[in-house]
């Protein structure tokens, strides 16, 4: 399995001894110099030894404390697996505590391109950015500018997830009483409300516990000193998270906008077109029977048929003036709907670049 560039380190290569000098069998010419090397590698060899002993001795001696134990294994991990540059930047912009770090550098993050992503986070339907399973948090790489913040907010949830899993059940239930009384206070209108429901009962709680970790600053006292255990300072996290949908937003309103527009100019453009086609029907129908009058004798003096006639007329070019501005609107109604369609292709190739399942393959 491949890892990103960011995440490959090279070995890192002693210094080379320095070469033996010559030397003649003078009791004052030695291979002195030599020793102070011997002590400084026999000196690393036993200070990691006893690094080792230290971490079993302490998950021996707490055995009844899973929480401690798994502190432990997770510092073990980020001892023994230093992060990559890009992980150590990740955790600097999402702010974390020294517990948020850790956690973070224990779950050894990935920030995956298309395939290896589909790998570690099988996609069935709908966008995935992200996933935490097997104790690792897997991360999409999203490159487009206009989408920056995602990976940032996704690696912030998916985290967030991590840290529910090392709670204790006491601090489970807590926690989740705390969530499930702030989720309550949220309109159903709120994104959230929908898609979180769309996840099986028993992951809402975690599924709420990141959500609002990650993209809600008005939390209670409570949950927002929860969160402080893990992110020194929320803010940065939740501009990265309001952040990423900024440019779809945008093209959201704008399409929301349009369509309203069309719906309503689409109804009217429909009223005036049949009254338009009635209005049409009847003046036909009054030049048929003025002409008829007018071949037939029907009409008693110039002066009576002079002004039947220059009725029909008026009423002609009245008309033709609501023909042309109809004309000119379904025009304008053509050219927001051309607009729209645009736009929506626009947003469309923008949500490709989070699927994992439409990137383009190498």
């Amino acid at each position: 399995m491949s890892l990103p560039q960011d995440d490959i380190r090279a070995p890192q290569t002693p210094a080379s001894a320095a070469p033996f000098a010559e030397f003649d069998s003078t009791p004052l010419v030695r291979a002195e110099p030599l020793r102070p090397r011997r002590r400084r590698r026999i000196g690393r060899w036993v200070g990691t030894g006893l690094l080792v002993a230290l971490v079993a001795g302490l998950l021996v001696a707490a055995p009844w404390d899973p929480q401690r134990r798994q502190a432990y294994a997770d510092q073990w991990v980020v001892w023994t697996e230093p992060p990559g540059a890009h992980v150590e930047r990740l955790a600097e912009e999402l702010a974390l505590t020294e517990t948020g770090r850790r956690v973070f550098f224990a779950s050894r993050p990935l920030v995956d391109d298309a395939a290896e992503f589909q790998e570690h986070c099988p996609v069935e339907a709908d966008i995935v950015l992200g996933c935490y399973g097997d104790g690792r948090i897997y991360v999409y790489s999203v490159t487009d500018d206009r989408l920056a913040g995602t990976v940032e907010a996704t690696a912030a949830h998916e985290l967030l997830h991590a840290v529910y899993a090392r709670m204790s059940d006491d601090d489970r239930r807590r926690v989740d009483a705390l969530v499930a009384g702030f989720v309550a206070t949220l309109p159903s209108t709120d994104p959230n409300v929908a898609t979180v429901e769309g996840y099986p009962a028993a992951q809402r709680p975690d599924e709420w516990h990141s959500r609002l970790g990650t993209g809600y600053d008005d939390l209670p006292a409570e949950l927002t000193a929860h969160y402080a255990e893990v992110f020194a300072d929320r803010s940065p996290v939740i501009a990265f998270e309001s952040g990423r949908t900024s440019e779809l937003d945008g093209y959201t309103s704008q399409i929301d906008q349009l369509s309203a527009e069309l719906d309503a100019g689409y109804a009217e453009l429909e009223r005036r077109s049949a009254a338009y086609d009635a209005a049409l029907a009847e003046l036909d129908d009054d030049i048929d029977d003025f002409n008829a009058r007018a071949h037939g004798g029907g009409f008693a003096t110039q002066k009576e048929f002079d002004a039947a006639r220059a009725a029909l007329l008026a009423r002609q070019e009245a008309l033709e003036a609501d023909r042309v501005k109809l004309n000119a609107d379904v025009d304008s109604y053509n050219d927001k709907l051309t607009q729209l369609e645009k736009l929506d292709a626009e947003r469309a190739e923008l949500y490709s670049q989070l699927d994992s399942r439409t990137a383009p393959t190498p």
